[in-house]
Order: C-alpha cells, then sequence, then structure tokens
C-alpha cells in the first residue's frame, strides 16, 4: 500500500523543480558559451633571479591578523 501524502507530494515536485531548473542553466550556458568568441590573450613571463617570494596564505582563526591603532581606538571609544 502506497500512502501519497500532502507532504510527499510537495518534496516531489520540488525535487522535480530543482531538476528542471539545473537543466534549464546548465541548457543555457552550453548555448551562450557556443556562441562567445574565444580570445587569446599574451603574456610575458620574466625571469626571477636573486629574489624571495613569499606567499601569505591570509588569516583566519586563530590568528586573525593585526589591526592599525585607529581601528583599536574606534572601538574603545
Amino acid at each position: 500500500m502506497i500512502i501519497v501524502t500532502k507532504k510527499k507530494i510537495l518534496y516531489t515536485l520540488g525535487i522535480i523543480t530543482m531538476f528542471i531548473f539545473a537543466y534549464a542553466i546548465t541548457r543555457y550556458n552550453v548555448i551562450n558559451s557556443s556562441k562567445k568568441e574565444i580570445q587569446t590573450i599574451e603574456t610575458v613571463a620574466l625571469p626571477v633571479e636573486n629574489k624571495v617570494i613569499v606567499i601569505d596564505a591570509g588569516h583566519g582563526v586563530p590568528d586573525e591578523g593585526a589591526e592599525s591603532s585607529k581601528r583599536n581606538n574606534r572601538s574603545r571609544k
């Protein structure tokens, strides 16, 4: 015995709507990407000699980074 409730119908319609929406977006992007003209841009890579390259990974938890003294003074007022 299959029991169909309003909740199951709405859930099923939501899933079907989501797939239709995803298909429409994908189809739109495929059609428009074939119409676009592909452009290439030439770049120049310069040799790196006697240089130090430093990569800053950014700040996150627990080290949230430094703040300026002006910012600290504003937050204290």
